[in-house]
């Protein structure tokens, strides 16, 4: 997939004159999905630091683990709910080692 967008882009960028605005999202389309996938990439997906459960993507979510009313696992995610805040874990982007550990910190919250 990562591959059509970059084709996509260089061929934007050198078959496009670029007059109207419509014609640039062409261009930042491409260069949106690269770098969401390059931040992806580098970093992992889902971070338990200090008592915090950090989703990490371009627009971070974050919640304290001692805040976690609700565990609920439902179709490959986890579904955690605080008073204020919901939190989507999708298991299946999880190596297996770090699910298992993920696993057993959900297990000894409840």
């Amino acid at each position: 997939m990562i591959v059509l967008w970059f084709v996509l882009l260089i061929a934007n960028l050198f078959f496009n004159e670029f007059n109207t605005w419509s014609q640039s999202i062409g261009i930042i389309l491409p260069l949106l999905f690269i770098t969401t996938y390059a931040y992806q990439y580098l970093n992992q997906y889902l971070t338990i630091e200090n008592e915090m459960i950090y989703l990490n993507s371009p627009f971070s979510k974050k919640m304290e683990l001692k805040e976690i009313k609700i565990i609920k696992k439902f179709a490959g995610e986890y579904i955690l709910k605080s008073d204020e805040k919901e939190l989507r874990i999708d298991t299946a982007l999880i190596d297996q080692e770090s699910l298992a550990c993920l696993n057993e910190k959900l297990k000894s919250l409840n």
